[in-house]
């Protein structure tokens, strides 16, 4: 949710804060109707990018600092990194706000997004939805969760090498590739996938029919580990499940050290939302 800001300093605060994050800052009204759209739509933002700061100025309430911003329209977003303004957007067109977050957040600041060498395309792990998100035949000691987080945990198969993956989106995706980091003698080798599949079990899995089917050699991996999808058929992925049949050792247990997706975000913007606050609220 969008924090709301309570005072000049906070504010000043705030902009120090854009020397290690992007920033994004609502200026609005209370008589402004599309202000209501920015405010559902940051409010959003704000769980899908948790590494960004989402906050809010009432410009009858704080009007110097809306002056000092040059604010003459509500609703408008600025969008700040290191002390600086870098961006700026009027109106309440979600597709655009979504569109600036996604491209600033990258850390470049340009339209050029990039993501493990991936370029036009975004890191998208973070809409994983971890609690609905499970591993079948995974280590209780070396749970799922690990392939999300830094460090030198890892991912392991229990009773024998194989793997069934169940990854939840807290939106729907357009995936380009995905990303496997893992110990060299443990890594997988082929894998199947399947979009918008969480109900499928290791039966299912050797015998239904993949998404795509991939084979990971040594050579993927010393190149850091990314592969290209069929792009048509992962185009509104909700879920993707990942079923790990053998490992390069031929190992009894299968190890992962980081999975990452990699892809644009589909936008669900709703389109009476975007056409009643397409326009900014002049001042």
């Amino acid at each position: 949710m969008a924090t709301t800001v309570e005072s000049e300093k906070q504010f000043v605060e705030i902009i120090k804060e854009s020397s290690s994050k992007l920033v994004v800052v609502d200026f609005y009204s209370l008589t402004c109707p599309p202000c209501l759209v920015v405010d559902g739509i940051l409010n959003q933002l704000a769980m899908q990018y948790p590494n960004v700061g989402f906050y809010k100025v009432d410009i009858a309430r704080f009007p110097d600092i809306s002056e000092k911003c040059l604010i003459t329209a509500t609703p408008t977003l600025q969008f700040f990194r290191k002390g600086k303004m870098i961006d700026m957007l009027r109106g309440a067109d979600k597709q655009a706000i979504v569109k600036k977050v996604e491209t600033h957040s990258n850390g470049d600041g340009t339209e050029n997004a990039k993501a493990f060498g991936v370029v036009g395309h975004s890191d998208l792990t973070r809409l994983v939805l971890k609690k609905q998100s499970e591993c079948l035949n995974q280590s209780d000691d070396n749970p799922l969760e690990n392939v999300f987080t830094e460090g030198d945990s890892v991912l392991e198969s229990d009773v024998d090498e194989q793997l069934v993956l169940h990854i939840a989106f807290s939106q729907p995706l357009k995936l380009h590739s995905i990303m496997i980091k893992a110990p060299a003698d443990r890594a997988p080798k082929n894998i199947r996938l399947f979009a918008n599949r969480m109900d499928i079990g290791f039966d299912d899995a050797e015998a239904s029919e993949a998404t795509q089917e991939i084979e990971l050699t040594e050579e993927v991996y010393k190149k850091g580990g990314v592969v290209n999808l069929r792009y048509v058929r992962f185009q509104n992925v909700s879920s993707i499940s990942i079923y790990v049949a053998d490992n390069l050792g031929d190992d009894d247990v299968t190890a992962i050290s980081q999975l990452a997706f990699i892809g644009t975000a589909v936008d669900t913007a709703n389109v009476s939302d975007i056409r009643q606050g397409e326009d900014g609220h002049s001042h």
